[in-house]
C-alpha cells in the first residue's frame, strides 16, 4: 500500500529537467487516496501531470501494479487515457471441487484433471488478450498438490508480469522460479524453496517485488535468491519457517523491507542489511524463545520509516544514539523492546513517533527517553498504562495532539489506576486524544463480586485536576457476551473518564452482540440526568453539565467484515 515516490522510482533511462522533477513532487501520494477526490479534467491546471507528454506519463504509470492501475484510471481523463492495459487471470481450486473423506480416489483425480484442463483452456482462449495487454497477471490458489508441476509449466510458458501463487501444503517445494523476461512481481504462500533452484545461471533481473508468506526456506536460500535479483525494490517475509537469519549484503535498489515472524517459529537471530536506498524497514518479531536479535542496518542511511517491534531491544544499536545513523528518518514505531539501559530518541527529522507497549520506563524512570524531537507532528502511545516520562520532554511546536490508547488489565482498573492516569495526563500541555480499549479476559468471571466493589468508588470531583485539553474521548469495548459485571465496569469507566476531562462528546465502540446491552446502560447512566440540584452546592459543575452528546458505533474486527456490513451509528443530543 505504500506507493513509490513518483519522482524517485523513475529508472535511469529517464531524464527530466529540474523543474519537471519539482512538479512531480505534489503527486507523490497514494493513488487510492487521489481517486477519492473529485475527478480532474484535462484542462485543470491543478494537475501537474497534465503538462507531461503522454508517453512520459504512460511510462510513469507502468511502474504501478495491476491492482493500483484500476484506481489510477479513475484519477482523471488524462490518467485514464495513459494508464497501461492489463489482463488478470484468477483460478481457485477450492471453488472448483470439494474433497471429502468419502470421495472416491478416481473422482478426486478426475477433479484435479478438470482443474488443470480449465487453466490450460483459459490460457489458450485468452491468447489474444494476453498478447495485447501491457501487464499480464495470474493468481492461482491450490488446495492440493496434484498436477501442480504441470500447472507451473503452463504458467511459465507465458510471459506474465505478476504471479501470485498460494499452495495448500507447505511441504510442497516449488520446482523452479519463473524465468519470464518481464516478470516483476512474485508472491508465494505456503510452499518450500530450496537453494538448488538458484544456480549460477539463474537470474531474475526484472524482478522488483517478492513476497514470501509461510514459506519454508533458510537464511542461506534467501540470500542466494535475492542476490539473483539486482533490481528488487520491495521484499516482504511473513512467518517463514526455518528462517534464522536475514543477510542481504548488497541490495542497492531495495526500497522497502518487511520481516514479520509471530508464533511458534524459529527465532531470527541475525539481521544485516546493506541497502543504501532503503526507505522503509519493518521488523516485527515475537515467539516463545524471546532470543535477542543481532541487527546491523547502519548502512541504510536513507531510511525514512522504521518499525521495530520485538520483546527485547536488539544488539547492535547505540542506546544513547538510537537513531542517529538515520538522518532522514521521519516515522518511528517502537515497542516493546525491553531494555535495562536508557534509550535516547533524538532526531531533528522525526515527524511521527509511536510507542507500543514499550517497556522503556522499566529503567531509570526519572530520565527521559524522548529527548529532542523539535519537528515532531504526531505522538502516539499504546500500552497498559501511561507515564508522562515517555512523552517528549519539551512539547514540539508542530505537535498539536497526543494520541494515547490504553489496553489495561481489567483487574487493574480501580480508583488508584485512574488517579495515576490523571496525574500523568495533567503534565501534558498539548491537546490529548484518549482511547480506552477493554478486551475480553478470563478475569471477568473470576472477579465476581470483587469487581463490583472495585468499581464502586470513583475518583470524584476534584476541580483543580480536571484535564480540559482532552478533546477526543473514545471507549472501545471488545466484549461479545454481556455479563452483569460488564455493566458495572462500563458505568465505572465512563464515570471516571468524564470526571477527568468534562468533554462535550463521547464515542463508544463495541460489537453488535454487546451493543444492545451497552445501550441500556447508557440510557440509564447518560441520558437520565441527575436532578437539578445535583451540583447546587458548588460552582464546579459535574460532567453531566458538559456532555452534549455521545455516539455508539459498531466495532469492526477486520477488513472483510467492514466490506460485508454497514456500521450502525446512534447519536444522542443531551
Amino acid at each position: 500500500k505504500v506507493m513509490y515516490d513518483l519522482g524517485g522510482f523513475l529508472s535511469s533511462d529517464f531524464s527530466f529537467p529540474g523543474h519537471a522533477m519539482a512538479e512531480l513532487c505534489p503527486i507523490s501520494q497514494n493513488v487510492k487516496e487521489i481517486a477519492k477526490k473529485p475527478r480532474i479534467s484535462d484542462s485543470d491546471s491543478g494537475d501537474p501531470t497534465s503538462r507531461l507528454p503522454d508517453h512520459v506519463l504512460h511510462s510513469i504509470l507502468s511502474y504501478l501494479k495491476s491492482e493500483q492501475l484500476f484506481h489510477a484510471r479513475l484519477v482523471s481523463k488524462n490518467w485514464h487515457r495513459n494508464t497501461p492495459s492489463y489482463f488478470p487471470l484468477e483460478f481457485d481450486e477450492s471453488s472448483f471441487f470439494e474433497k471429502t473423506p468419502t470421495t472416491p480416489a478416481a473422482v478426486i483425480q478426475e477433479s484435479h484433471n478438470k482443474f488443470l484442463e480449465w487453466i490450460r483452456s483459459s490460457l489458450e482462449t485468452s491468447q489474444s488478450q494476453l498478447i495485447k495487454a501491457e501487464k499480464r497477471v495470474i493468481r492461482v490458489q491450490f488446495k492440493h498438490h496434484e498436477n501442480i508441476n504441470d500447472i507451473m509449466k503452463l504458467i511459465n510458458g507465458i510471459d506474465f508480469h505478476e504471479v501470485y501463487l498460494r499452495f495448500g501444503c507447505i511441504n510442497y517445494s516449488i520446482p523452479f522460479i519463473f524465468q519470464s523476461k518481464c516478470l516483476t512481481v512474485v508472491h508465494l504462500t505456503r510452499c518450500g524453496i530450496h537453494k538448488l533452484l538458484f544456480s549460477d545461471e539463474a537470474n531474475f533481473a526484472n524482478l522488483e517485488e517478492v513476497e514470501l508468506d509461510n514459506v519454508h526456506l533458510t537464511g542461506e536460500t534467501l540470500s542466494m535468491f535475492i542476490s539473483k535479483c539486482p533490481n528488487i525494490r520491495e521484499l516482504k517475509l511473513v512467518n517463514c519457517k526455518a528462517l534464522r537469519s536475514v543477510l542481504l549484503p548488497k541490495v542497492d535498489r531495495l526500497k522497502k523491507l518487511c520481516v514479520q515472524l509471530v508464533g511458534s517459529y524459529p527465532s531470527i537471530t541475525d539481521v544485516q542489511v546493506i541497502a543504501p536506498s532503503l526507505q522503509v524497514f519493518h521488523f516485527v518479531h515475537y515467539n516463545s524463545s524471546n532470543l535477542v536479535v543481532n541487527m546491523d542496518i547502519r548502512a541504510c542511511k536513507m531510511l525514512r520509516e522504521f518499525h521495530l517491534e520485538c520483546p527485547t531491544f536488539p544488539v547492535g544499536f547505540d542506546h544513547e544514539h538510537f537513531i542517529s545513523d538515520f538522518p532522514h528518518l521521519e516515522n518511528l514505531i517502537l515497542g516493546p523492546c525491553e531494555t535495562s539501559k536508557r534509550v535516547k530518541i533524538s532526531s531533528p527529522s522525526l515527524r511521527k513517533l509511536t510507542l507500543m507497549f514499550t517497556q522503556l520506563y522499566n529503567y531509570n524512570y526519572s530520565r527521559k527517553s524522548v529527548v529532542s524531537v523539535p519537528n515532531l507532528c504526531s505522538f502516539q502511545y499504546v500500552g497498559r498504562t501511561f507515564k508522562s516520562s515517555l512523552a517528549p520532554s519539551e512539547t514540539p511546536k508542530f505537535l498539536k495532539t497526543t494520541g494515547i490508547s490504553l489496553v489495561p488489565h481489567v483487574e487493574k482498573i480501580n480508583r488508584a489506576w485512574f488517579l495515576q492516569l490523571r496525574s500523568h495526563l495533567t503534565k501534558l500541555s498539548n491537546r490529548i486524544g484518549l482511547a480506552l480499549i477493554i478486551r475480553a479476559q478470563t478475569s471477568f468471571s473470576e472477579l465476581g463480586k470483587q469487581g463490583h466493589k472495585l468499581w464502586s468508588i470513583s475518583i470524584g470531583r476534584i476541580p483543580t485536576q480536571v484535564i480540559p485539553h482532552i478533546e477526543l474521548l473514545k471507549l472501545d469495548i471488545r466484549l461479545n457476551v454481556p455479563q452483569e459485571s460488564h455493566g458495572c465496569l462500563l458505568k465505572y469507566i465512563i464515570d471516571n473518564l468524564l470526571w477527568m476531562s468534562h468533554p462535550n462528546a463521547l464515542t463508544l465502540s463495541m460489537p453488535t452482540s454487546f451493543a444492545a446491552f451497552a445501550l441500556g446502560i447508557c440510557n440509564e447512566f447518560l441520558i437520565s440526568r441527575r436532578e437539578g440540584n445535583c451540583c447546587a452546592d458548588t460552582q464546579n459543575k459535574c460532567w453531566r453539565h458538559f456532555l452534549k452528546d455521545f455516539m455508539v458505533r459498531e466495532a469492526v474486527t477486520n477488513e472483510k467484515e467492514e466490506l460485508k456490513k454497514f456500521s450502525f451509528v446512534f447519536t444522542w443530543q443531551l
